[in-house]
């Protein structure tokens, strides 16, 4: 039996579209979707809404992600991707920094590793982090 651990985010706005580009940004299987309706929620403004998705990445780990029903607050998340593929890191950075604020470029760290952060446009933050002995090679 295994465990295993992910981040579950409630990107702002749409979180079709934020499958999408996280999609493009990390690859993997099109995501297995459970809409509100489909838990019995027949409320036309949450009806079609995503109550739970789950993205198989192809960078590591699922990554689980959901509309939040009107009124709910919560944060939208936060996630890290950290490895030693300085290509496919790259890749999804490029990709998730699309509209987004970025805090810090993805350039080299005082701790030897290239990092990077941003807040992308559906409110959620993302560390990146290319192992250093990779960066510096």
């Amino acid at each position: 039996m295994t465990t295993e651990m992910c981040p579950y985010l409630h990107p702002r706005g749409s979180a079709r579209e934020a499958l999408a580009a996280y999609r493009r940004a990390l690859g993997g299987a099109e995501p297995v979707v459970t809409t509100y309706g489909s838990l019995g929620m027949d409320d036309p403004g949450v009806r079609d809404m995503v109550a739970n998705a789950v993205l198989r990445t192809d960078l590591g780990g699922p990554l689980m992600v959901s509309d939040l029903p009107p009124g709910a607050d919560e944060p939208a998340g936060v996630a890290c991707l950290f490895g030693d593929d300085e290509g496919a890191l790259r890749a999804a950075w490029d990709v998730l920094a699309e509209g987004a604020e970025v805090f810090a470029p993805l350039e080299p760290s005082p701790w030897g590793s290239l990092f990077g952060s941003l807040r992308d446009r559906w409110g959620v933050s993302w560390l990146v982090d290319v192992d250093g002995a990779a960066a510096a090679g």
